[in-house]
């Protein structure tokens, strides 16, 4: 490629990287961290309810329970997903009858030993919140938005190829020393885009087809299947399960029977169960496996609950092609396909993404800045974003972490109150964020905002700590260490984040004498 072209590409590669890099940033700092959303639901939960220990109650105990007094909408269905190593709870959703006000069901936490209700109603939503974020922003149709960011993000990924393709290997090893600052902030950016190479083209992919998946349903159910859109979705294996009311009332069966043969014959246990037409002779129940042992064991599977006739079956057996290729995607996009230790590399990875971005931008604005030519208002916007869209997020994030902690379990609008309280800890940041001051030494106001990210989380520990210690100990003595990890996770961020804001705090620092001493002469003349 001749310099022409590369230069071009290079242009476009900043451009692009400097538009999207909000955008980016939000994705892989939410996503890295939604990695563990099963166990940041567990911190959050478990310290706020009694330890039991002893053997799990069966389906159909935890149905009774459930149902107990609920003017349950048995034309609907109900769903419970079980108890696992993600979470210790039963999980139940109940559709209620003639409820015009949402939700249009009861969502319950039910003791997998003692039976009992623990918890009506969703009230700790901190990892779905950030997993949320991740992949729509928490607000409508953001999904798309990101899908069509997640495609530049390809284009940025293949251009810095083409940029780079010729000294890739010998780049890769090269560190310059002290004197060539901007060297080592671009020789940082170089090393970790190429480790992070195979991490970020496989998340771009997966990232473009979740995302934007509506527009290549909506593109083959116009060519190929001539809009008959029941079709696609019937060769795509999705079977809606939708069994005619005969209102013939039977016993209950027992379900605890059928999911032990389920079990047996998949050896693998149903992670969730959905009861259609429950208490009719028309009643069916789903089951669907959530195995991460092997890329692609799972099953989902529907019988007849009155004589167990099989009426769906998608499994390794009787496979559906875009099933089990989306099956894959998912699990090699959520790293959750083998032991904890890949998610902690996928963890390393994504932040090490959030840093080639901010390194990426800070370069892009190090290379402007010394343009005497280059517009001071485009300078002065990017500086912002940069700033709003790196420490903001961290900063709102710590503060949510603080929230989640602080706020009674007994408050009704608990999940409200924790998003209301992230998106005005973004908007308080965004005002401070616009002062002139602020904006011309943006590299302080990032450094000051990962100190004051560092202390929201070390203060989480210490409310832990003080108004949890009895719970915490009760978990210990179980064996149960999910939050006791999450708490470590805390401390070591709050460290690192206090690291690096001391380096870009010591580089401001830097910028800001050079910046005199360049002023003393012309002061002269």
């Amino acid at each position: 490629m001749n310099k022409e072209s590369i230069k071009r590409l290079t242009l476009a590669h900043g451009w692009l990287g400097l538009v999207f890099s909000g955008l980016l940033f939000i994705i892989f700092f939410a996503g890295s961290i939604a990695l563990f959303r099963q166990e940041i639901t567990l911190w959050s939960m478990q310290p706020h309810f009694p330890v039991t220990s002893g053997e799990n109650i069966g389906v159909n105990k935890v149905l009774k329970t459930a149902l107990a007094d609920r003017d349950y909408d048995a034309n609907e269905h109900i769903t419970l997903i079980l108890p696992s190593t993600d979470s210790h709870y039963y999980k139940a959703y109940v559709d209620i009858k003639d409820r015009e006000k949402e939700p249009h069901y009861d969502e319950l936490l039910i003791d997998p030993v003692t039976g009992k209700i623990v918890s009506e109603g969703y009230k700790f939503d901190l990892a779905d919140f950030i997993y949320r974020l991740h992949y729509n922003l928490n607000i409508p149709s953001g999904k798309y938005v990101l899908g069509f960011v997640t495609l530049f993000f390809l284009f940025a990924l293949i251009s810095g190829i083409f940029i780079h393709a010729r000294k890739l290997v010998s780049n890769f090893f090269q560190y310059r020393g002290e004197k060539h600052k901007r060297s080592q902030l671009l020789d940082m950016h170089n090393v970790v885009g190429v480790i992070s190479l195979p991490f970020t083209i496989m998340y771009a992919i997966s990232g473009l087809i979740f995302n934007l998946v509506i527009i290549y349903q909506v593109a083959f159910a116009l060519t190929v299947y001539k809009g008959d859109g029941e079709a696609l979705l019937k060769d795509a294996g999705f079977t809606v399960i939708a069994p005619e009311w005969l209102d013939k009332p039977v016993d209950h069966v027992d379900i605890d029977k059928l999911i032990a043969k389920v079990s047996d014959e998949y050896q693998v246990a149903p992670r969730m169960l959905t009861i259609y037409n429950y208490g009719d002779e028309s009643a069916v129940i789903q089951l669907r496996s959530q195995d991460t042992s092997e890329l692609t064991t799972t099953y989902n599977v529907a019988y007849s609950l009155v004589d167990e006739r099989v009426i769906m079956k998608s499994d390794n057996d009787h496979p559906n092609s875009l099933t089990i290729g989306t099956g894959v995607l998912r699990k090699l996009h959520y790293g959750n396909y083998a032991s904890i230790d890949l998610r902690f590399i996928y963890l390393l990875l994504g932040f090490g993404v959030c840093g080639l971005i901010i390194t990426g931008n800070l370069l892009w604005l190090e290379k402007r800045e010394k343009m005497r030519n280059f517009s001071a208002r485009t300078l002065s916007i990017a500086r912002y974003f940069t700033v709003l869209s790196s420490a903001g997020i961290i900063v709102s994030t710590s503060i949510a972490f603080l929230c989640e902690r602080l706020m009674p379990v007994t408050w009704l609008d608990r999940v409200e109150l924790l998003a209301q309280t992230f998106w005005l800890s973004l908007a308080a940041l965004a005002i401070i964020y616009v002062l002139p001051k602020v904006r011309a030494n943006y590299r302080q106001a990032l450094a000051v905002s990962l100190y004051v990210s560092a202390a929201m989380l070390l203060l989480t520990l210490l409310v832990s700590l003080s108004a949890l210690s009895q719970p915490l100990i009760d978990l210990f003595m179980v064996g149960s260490y999910a939050v006791f990890a999450v708490d470590l996770s805390l401390f070591i961020s709050a460290l690192l984040l206090t690291k690096v804001g001391h380096i870009i705090m010591k580089k401001s620092s830097q910028v800001a004498v050079k910046a005199q001493e360049d002023l003393i002469p012309t002061m002269n003349k």
